[in-house]
């Protein structure tokens, strides 16, 4: 089966070049597994093709749609944060098909055999086809969920990850630079939890200009 048409992936089977598929984060991730010796903390990711998965069986394509068309005036913050919550709701009250459900659950089951431990805890972390672009960076707009146990609590977590794709700054940033939200996919990479003495961030270009 073909990356593109399957539910989720394991980070070595993921390169850089995959981001249409899994996103910007988790390509990145399995870009560093599978090509570097970086030790990169073990996971796997859900695909766009899951994500559009769920949304065409759940119905919610025309719903989100006639929703988007009432956002008129992307600098009205009332309005704004109206549509987005109703996206947000939207999503969060239809059911994830079966089959994807059973598929991540597995995934998590399996994920705990390869790293010798049973229910561990993960980090649940949005990944979007549109980020880290040329001239848009995206990081930050959708949520990531920490210490995350349970098949049951990561299917969950992940559908959380679907609507954050509808935070009020995600819409508002997708509007100002043009992008359509419909089709913007969401990834969820759940990948093994680090328990740090220390973390830091350090980006190596600017991020406005």
């Amino acid at each position: 089966m073909k990356k593109e048409e399957q539910f989720l992936l394991w980070f070595e089977q993921l390169e850089r070049k995959d981001v249409d598929i899994v996103g910007g984060k988790s390509s990145s991730l399995g870009e560093m597994t599978a090509k570097t010796d970086v030790p990169v903390p073990y996971g796997f990711a859900t695909t766009a093709y899951a994500y559009r998965y769920f949304i065409k069986e759940s119905g919610l394509e025309e719903k989100m749609r006639s929703i988007l068309s009432e956002l008129t005036d992307v600098e009205n913050s009332a309005l704004l944060r109206d549509v987005s919550a109703r996206l947000r709701d939207a999503i969060m009250a239809e059911k994830m098909p079966q089959d994807l459900q059973d598929a991540i659950g597995a995934a998590y089951v399996e994920l705990g055999k390869r790293v010798g431990e049973e229910n561990p805890y993960v980090a649940v972390r949005s990944s979007a086809t549109a980020e880290d672009l040329p001239d848009a960076s995206f990081a930050g707009q959708q949520d990531t969920y920490l210490n995350v146990q349970g098949a049951e609590t990561i299917i969950a977590k992940v559908k959380e990850c679907y609507a954050s794709c509808f935070t009020d700054r995600a819409v508002y940033y997708r509007e100002k630079q043009g992008f359509d939200h419909m089709t913007v996919a969401l990834s969820a990479a759940v990948q093994m939890m680090v328990f740090s003495k220390a973390a830091g961030v350090m980006f190596t270009v600017d991020l406005v200009t």
